[in-house]
C-alpha cells in the first residue's frame, strides 16, 4: 500500500513540476509576445500603415488604387516579384545627390507621381524591403497632397507570407496629366533646410528638433556616412531613440520588419522632451530615417509633426559656412561638463 501512495505522490509531484514549468513557458511566451502598430481588425480609414489583408481588400474595392514599390536603383527586387499590379519608382527621382539628398521640388515629383497615374484623389499605397524607402516616398506623396497615402507594414514579405500572388517583370502604368490642385497640398509638413530650421525656430522657439539617429551619431562619435565628413548634430537636438545604425531603424520595427506598439519607445522619448503636445521636427542624416518616424507618429495621432529633411549632412554643410548661424553640439547634451559647442 505504500509503495502504491508513494507511487501515487510521485506522480503527483512530477504532473506538478511540468504544470509549473508549462506555467512559466506560457509565461515567457507571452511576454516575449511581438507587439505591432498595425492589427488586422483595428486598422482605420485615417491610418497610415495597413497590413497584406487591408490592402488586397483595397485593390480588390478600389481599382483605382495604386500601388508603389519604392527602392533606389532600377528595381533588381520589384522586377523579380512584386504585388500584382505595382509600379516600381526609383528614389532617385524625388531626390537627388546635386540637391544634397533633398526632396526636389514639388513640380517634380509631382511629374514623377503623375507618371503612374497618380492625382489628389488617387488612394496610393507604397512598400520596400526598406521601410525608410517606402516612408521617403510616402512622405513625398503626402507632402504634395494626395489625400489617402499608406505604407504597406512588412512590405513585400507580410504579402508573401499571406499568401497572396506576386508577380514578374515591368508593369507600364497610363499616365495622369492633371493632379487636381496646387502642390505641395501639405507644405507644413516639410522644413527642407537648415535655414528654414532656424526661421522655425525663430517663430516657435519651443520647437523640439529631434534626432532619431543612432546614439554615436547623435553623441558626435561618427557621422554615419561615408560622404558625410564631419560628426556632431544641430545645437538644441534631442535624443528620439530609433536606429542601431545610420541604415536602419531597429528600435521601431520587429525583426520581420513590421512596425512596433509605440509605447515604450514614446516614453523613452518623453525624457528628452519629445512629446506630442510639442511642435516636432524629426530628422536623420538625409530624410529616409525620419519619415518613417514622422508616419509612426502621425497615424498615434501627434498632431504637429514634421519633416526636417536635410538633417545632419545640410546642417554640417551650412555650419562649414557660417558656424556662429549653425552651431553643433557634440557628445550627450544632458552631461553640460562634457558637451562641446562648435560655434
Amino acid at each position: 500500500m505504500k509503495k502504491i501512495m508513494a507511487v501515487i505522490s510521485c506522480l503527483l509531484l512530477t504532473a506538478l513540476v511540468v504544470y509549473s514549468k508549462t506555467e512559466e513557458v506560457h509565461a515567457a511566451d507571452k511576454s516575449t509576445k511581438v507587439q505591432r502598430l498595425v492589427k488586422s481588425k483595428d486598422i482605420k480609414a485615417d491610418d497610415f500603415f495597413v497590413d497584406a489583408k487591408w490592402l488586397k481588400k483595397q485593390m480588390k474595392n478600389d481599382d483605382k488604387t495604386v500601388v508603389i514599390e519604392a527602392s533606389y536603383g532600377e528595381g533588381k527586387e520589384y522586377k523579380k516579384a512584386h504585388v500584382p499590379g505595382a509600379f516600381h519608382v526609383d528614389t532617385m527621382e524625388i531626390e537627388t545627390e546635386e540637391n544634397n539628398w533633398n526632396i526636389l521640388d514639388a513640380e517634380t515629383c509631382k511629374e514623377v507621381f503623375l507618371k503612374r497615374g497618380v492625382t489628389k484623389t488617387t488612394p496610393v499605397v507604397v512598400y520596400s524591403s526598406d521601410i525608410n524607402a517606402a516612408a521617403r516616398m510616402a512622405f513625398v506623396a503626402y507632402w504634395l497632397g494626395v489625400d489617402q497615402v499608406k505604407i504597406l507594414d512588412g512590405g513585400l514579405a507580410a504579402w508573401e507570407k499571406a499568401d497572396y500572388k506576386v508577380e514578374k517583370g515591368t508593369e507600364k502604368a497610363k499616365a495622369a496629366t492633371d493632379f487636381g490642385a496646387e502642390v505641395p497640398g501639405r507644405p507644413e509638413s516639410l522644413i527642407s533646410t537648415s535655414a528654414d530650421v532656424v526661421a522655425a525656430k525663430e517663430k516657435n522657439p519651443d520647437l523640439v528638433l529631434a534626432s532619431v539617429r543612432s546614439w554615436k551619431e547623435f553623441t558626435g562619435k561618427t557621422s554615419g556616412y561615408d560622404y558625410i565628413k564631419n560628426a556632431g548634430e544641430p545645437e538644441g537636438a534631442v535624443y528620439a531613440k530609433a536606429s542601431k545604425t545610420s541604415a536602419d531603424v531597429a528600435r521601431l520595427v520587429n525583426s520581420d520588419g513590421t512596425v512596433k506598439e509605440p509605447t515604450k519607445i514614446f516614453a523613452d522619448w518623453a525624457k528628452w522632451g519629445i512629446t506630442p503636445d510639442k511642435e516636432v521636427a524629426f530628422y536623420c542624416g538625409t530624410g529616409w530615417r525620419a519619415a518613417t518616424t514622422f508616419f509612426i507618429t502621425k497615424q498615434e495621432g501627434w498632431k504637429d509633426v514634421k519633416l526636417f529633411d536635410g538633417g545632419w549632412y545640410d546642417w554640417d554643410k551650412a555650419h562649414q559656412k557660417d558656424p556662429s548661424k549653425y552651431p553643433v553640439q557634440i557628445g550627450d547634451p544632458r552631461d553640460k561638463d562634457n558637451l562641446e559647442i562648435l560655434d
